[in-house]
C-alpha cells in the first residue's frame, strides 16, 4: 500500500536505460540555427575538449533542440566560451556513399552552463 502511494508521487515513469554525456570544454564553432520539416528550430555546435594538456583534442558535435536553451545559447554565449554541456547519447549506423559501414554519436543537449564568465561570452 505505501509503495502504491509512493509511486504514485512520480508524475512520469523511471527510465532504466538511458546513455549521458558529460563535456567540459569550449565552444569550437559558431552556432548554426535550423528548422525542421515540423516549423521546429534547432541549433547545431561543437564542443572541444583536451583531457590532458599535450593530449589530442576531442570534438563533439551538439543540437538542442530546447527553445529558452537555443536563445541563452545565441545570445550570451560565443566561440571560444568554456563550458559545461550534458547530453543524452546515442550512436546511429549508416552507410556511406562508397557502400563501407559507419557509426556517428549523437548528442543531444539537456543542460547547459557557462564554466568562466572570460571576454569569450560577453554579449556584444
Amino acid at each position: 500500500m505505501l509503495r502504491q502511494q509512493v509511486r504514485s508521487l512520480h508524475a512520469t515513469a523511471r527510465r532504466y536505460n538511458f546513455s549521458k554525456m558529460t563535456i567540459v570544454g569550449r565552444i569550437g564553432s559558431d552556432f548554426t540555427e535550423y528548422t525542421s520539416a515540423n516549423n521546429n528550430k534547432y541549433l547545431k555546435y561543437s564542443v572541444a575538449s583536451q583531457p590532458r594538456r599535450d593530449g589530442p583534442t576531442n570534438w563533439y558535435n551538439v543540437t538542442v533542440f530546447n527553445e529558452p536553451q537555443i536563445n541563452f545559447l545565441t545570445h550570451y554565449v560565443r566561440k571560444g566560451a568554456l563550458v559545461y554541456v550534458e547530453a543524452d547519447a546515442a550512436n546511429y549506423s549508416f552507410e556511406r556513399e562508397d557502400g563501407s559501414k559507419g557509426t556517428t554519436l549523437s548528442l543531444v543537449q539537456s543542460m547547459f552552463k557557462r564554466a568562466s564568465k572570460d571576454a569569450a561570452q560577453s554579449v556584444p
